[in-house]
């Protein structure tokens, strides 16, 4: 009777927590998103968060939904693995892994009923991660014996600290709190010999939501279960020390092989990209305002780098009162000390970054930490003596005292509230004794306390009158429109009844990925991992983009528009000279985004004489010969023949030398205008923001004018590269076309390498004579090489002739597969403008064939003389290895569980 009525009590108190927790939650989140509600806005952030999380959310719910359609009527599993109408075509299961793909919770979108109400689905997810967050926090450290009180404490912190009012953008972002306690759990049950399911299990979900959060996930896993060791089992003995960790690993490496089916292949993808090996300037130290930032960012947020803190004041007087601990909680101190070191280096930032460039995007563990100690703590700051009392009043001083300092005559008003609040706690800890503090009011009130510190950090972020951050977000409603009915596609939609023919806009308001949803082929493209055969294209192309992994199509460039199939192009009315040449007939007109703030006028045109999306000819060029030229040689060159890496080249092909015929003309021209501008040897210093340079010339009629600069560079007088300026911006106008190269320097995060440019200053008719630079920062702007080059476009028309004589014919696109007839009047290669993908796999008439990588970064088959039926089928890169090694993984975790099913009755027998 006594075991059930300490039950029922256990029972009894985890539903009054549940209760306590969820009414508290519910203040703080009303409080503090109530900004979102009143301003009408709702968590989708602009731009990613419309572009990326919301889009690539919308698109799984119709993904899942055509799987399980497809398994009801048709009674197979058919999964798309490949989409056309993401970017130039790319793989859905590592393009989508990183913000959909796996996470359980979205899993929960196939019973949204119509995709209207997908935005609220997408902003009550938020809540639901953060609300989850907190219940996984309170799991710990009720499995830590804590209190229910402190226990709540600290997961109110642990919800509402700064790095959640700032990842609300960024929803997978909140993802890692959910799993990281629950894992830490899991670690402390394996140290207590029971069982290692929770620990196994969380970590296999948080693999599949993401492998990025997993990589830091293992690293801080590492890092607690030594610390755990040391503080459960004192100085390390050898034998003991390999018995634990043959464990530990043994069950990761069972986790992850069991996962494998997803985790292989992204792992494939991130290591092939061109972000994962970007080099960046690296610095020893951050600068000097990072750390002032952090000081009293501790407090109420507002760091740079990701460093998003924001604990209250309660957090800071128990991190205080740890570190006048003395002997009692070393491992927590221990932790607390080297999490602290991380953060005041950049090159733990670029190591749990995965190498890439400096940011901390692994707040959320730090936030843990903190919570925890807060949490650990309270009895202790309810018990202090008098000379302890003193001890931690004059630290709190002190720190309100450095971060006054700090602001000095920058002082900001959100942070002398803060340090307001942390004072009037201060005086409440310290000032009440120890009967008052076992209280029900006091903890009422100190309850009350935090809640409004909570309430205030988040309100000074998001609201107008503070930090306005609630504006970067979409009106609540738009989100939907804004990718399908208000996006530059939909005026091509109903018009493009070829389906294997692309768009592109260069409507400057257009937002990216759109094609996704209005189910038509387009060019641009922003998610986290690209093609790296893609970047490569553009790199050799000098094309305006600054990011690998996002892209907007060919600048307009005609020769690449004709090669890729981009037959539709939407321009702003009264900007005709921002298409393509050959772009004349105006099918469409219509305003995009009627009544808001992106509302905008718009035409769409077309050119019916673009390549198909297939293409044979026995013109071929050898790669070695291609890498030889220059950047506008190269773009006609691809209109004359396919390129080829030289090994490659089919013997019944490679004694045909291609002729290639190269039409354009460097322009020479003059400096015939400076405003704020001083000539260098290598190049011009702005002397004043949005100083200007002209360039006369005498350009060339039915042409495309080009602006090209070879090795930009940039620096500033007195500033060393990691002090100046990482993201500058070049116009170039030339007659009423003015376009921007935003340059990225090695500081920049997003540095990818590129540093040179090829501007399309557009089409015309008559000569072009004049172009216009102007630099909107102050520095000096280097160059190996600038060039004004006119690019005649009478040649397009027959080169495209000639490549369209033998085109694939009956196209059909299904899942995975695509097939269509050709007919070749001799062995010729065909060149499929799909990007290049080892996944692909062909067939000639049913019989296996190589595909070769054209063009570099599509693909081509050698197809013999006659009529042939050419197929193409898709798996996902190293997906099929993945799920042979889930197999194995799956069948180890059958035989762990039968091992300790047997192990287990093995010592019970021995015990009777």
């Amino acid at each position: 009777m006594r075991f059930l009525r300490n039950k029922e009590e256990n029972v009894s108190k985890k539903v009054w927590f549940f209760l306590a927790y969820t009414v508290c939650f519910a203040i703080i989140a009303g409080a503090v998103f109530s900004v979102f509600i009143i301003n009408k806005k709702s968590f989708i952030w602009v731009p990613d968060g419309l572009q990326q999380h919301f889009n690539a959310l919308l698109y799984y719910r119709s993904w899942l939904l055509s799987i399980l359609d497809t398994l009801v009527t048709e009674h197979k599993v058919s999964v798309p693995l490949w989409d056309m109408q993401i970017g130039l075509g790319s793989d859905v299961l590592t393009t989508l892994h990183y913000y959909v793909i796996g996470d359980p919770l979205n899993l929960l979108s196939v019973f949204v009923p119509d995709e209207k109400y997908m935005e609220l689905f997408y902003n009550t997810m938020v809540l639901v991660r953060i609300y989850l967050a907190g219940l996984a926090f309170s799991a710990y450290c009720r499995y830590h014996g804590q209190k229910p009180y402190s226990t709540l404490l600290g997961a109110m912190v642990y919800d509402f600290c700064f790095w959640v009012i700032i990842a609300v953008r960024h929803p997978y972002f909140l993802n890692p709190m959910i799993y990281l306690p629950l894992i830490l759990v899991g670690v402390d049950k394996i140290y207590k010999k029971q069982k290692p399911w929770l620990y196994m299990g969380m970590l296999a979900v948080a693999t599949v939501s993401s492998f990025y959060f997993t990589y830091m996930i293992c690293i801080f896993v590492a890092i607690y279960a030594l610390l755990r060791y040391l503080m459960l089992f004192g100085k390390p003995v050898l034998k003991t020390v390999w018995y634990w960790v043959w464990r530990f690993v043994a069950y990761s490496l069972v986790t992850l092989a069991s996962v494998s089916v997803i985790l292989l292949p992204v792992v494939a993808m991130t290591l092939s990209t061109g972000r994962a090996g970007a080099q960046h300037t690296f610095s020893i130290m951050y600068p000097l305002s990072y750390y002032r930032k952090l000081l009293y960012g501790f407090l109420i947020g507002g760091s740079t780098y990701w460093s998003e803190l924001g604990y209250t004041g309660i957090v800071l007087l128990a991190v205080l009162l740890l570190l006048f601990g003395g002997k009692k909680n070393r491992g927590l101190r221990a932790g607390f000390v080297l999490m602290t070191l991380l953060l005041l280096f950049p090159f733990a930032g670029k190591m749990l970054n995965g190498g890439s460039y400096v940011v901390n995007r692994y707040m959320w563990a730090y936030s843990m930490l903190v919570s925890f100690i807060a949490v650990k703590m309270y009895p202790q700051m309810m018990e202090m003596h008098f000379k302890k009392k003193i001890a931690l009043f004059w630290a709190g001083i002190t720190y309100i005292f450095l971060c006054l300092e700090v602001l000095g005559k920058h002082q900001k008003q959100y942070v002398l509230v803060a340090l307001l609040l942390f004072s009037v706690l201060l005086v409440f800890i310290v000032g009440t004794g120890k009967k008052t503090k076992e209280k029900f009011v006091f903890k009422a009130a100190l309850l009350v306390v935090v809640m409004l510190e909570l309430i205030y950090q988040g309100w000074a972020e998001y609201a107008p009158q503070a930090g306005s951050y609630v504006e970067e977000f979409a009106t609540q409603g738009e989100a939907l429109s804004m990718l399908t009915k208000d996006a530059a596609g939909s005026l091509v939609k109903n018009h493009a009844k070829d389906t294997t023919y692309r768009y592109e806009s260069l409507q400057s308001e257009e937002w990216k990925n759109t094609a996704m949803q209005l189910g038509i082929n387009g060019t641009s493209y922003y998610f986290s991992l690209a093609n790296p055969d893609i970047n490569q294209f553009q790199r050799e192309m000098y094309i305006n983009q600054t990011r690998d992994f996002c892209y907007s199509g060919f600048d307009a460039r005609t020769m690449l528009e004709v090669l890729s199939g981009v037959r539709y192009y939407v321009v702003p009315s009264g900007n005709s000279g921002l298409r393509p040449y050959g772009y004349n007939v105006c099918f469409n007109r219509g305003t995009l985004g009627a009544g808001g703030q992106y509302e905008v006028k718009c035409d769409a045109y077309e050119n019916d004489s673009v390549l198909p999306l297939g293409f044979a000819s026995d013109a071929v060029i050898p790669r070695s010969t291609y890498e030889a030229l220059e950047v506008t040689e190269k773009q006609q060159a691809l209109l004359q023949g396919i390129v080829v890496e030289d090994d490659k080249i089919p013997s019944a092909l490679a004694d045909t030398k291609t002729e290639t015929e190269f039409t354009d003309e460097d322009i020479s021209y003059m400096i015939t205008d400076m405003h704020n501008v001083e000539l260098t040897d290598q190049g011009f210093t702005a002397t004043e923001k949005k100083a200007s340079v002209t360039l006369s010339f005498e350009g060339i009629p039915e042409s495309e004018t080009y602006f090209i600069l070879k090795g930009l560079q940039f620096s500033e007088e007195g500033k060393t590269l990691t002090q100046s300026k990482s993201r500058l911006h070049i116009d170039v106008t030339c007659g009423k076309i003015t376009k921007m190269i935003t340059f990225l320097t090695r500081k920049n995060n997003f540095y990818s390498g590129v540093d040179d440019y090829l501007i399309n200053a557009g089409y015309r008719d008559e000569k072009a004579d004049e172009i216009t630079l102007t630099f909107h920062e102050k520095g000096t702007y280097r160059f190996d090489e600038m060039q004004i080059v006119c690019q005649p476009v009478k040649q397009i028309a027959g080169w495209t002739k000639s490549l369209k004589q033998d085109i694939l014919k009956d196209v059909v696109m299904d899942t995975n597969h695509i097939s269509g007839t050709l007919t070749a009047d001799q062995e010729k290669l065909l060149c499929m403008t799909i990007p290049y993908s080892s996944g692909w796999r062909a067939y000639i008439d049913g019989v296996e064939t190589e595909i070769l990588k054209a063009d570099t970064m599509y693909m081509a088959v050698d197809v013999p003389e006659g009529t042939h039926q050419i197929e193409f089928y898709y798996c996902t890169p190293y997906l099929k290895k993945g799920a042979g090694l889930s197999g194995l993984g799956i069948l180890s975790v059958i035989g762990i569980v039968i091992f300790r099913y047997r192990n287990g009755r093995k010592k019970q027998k021995e015990m009777e």
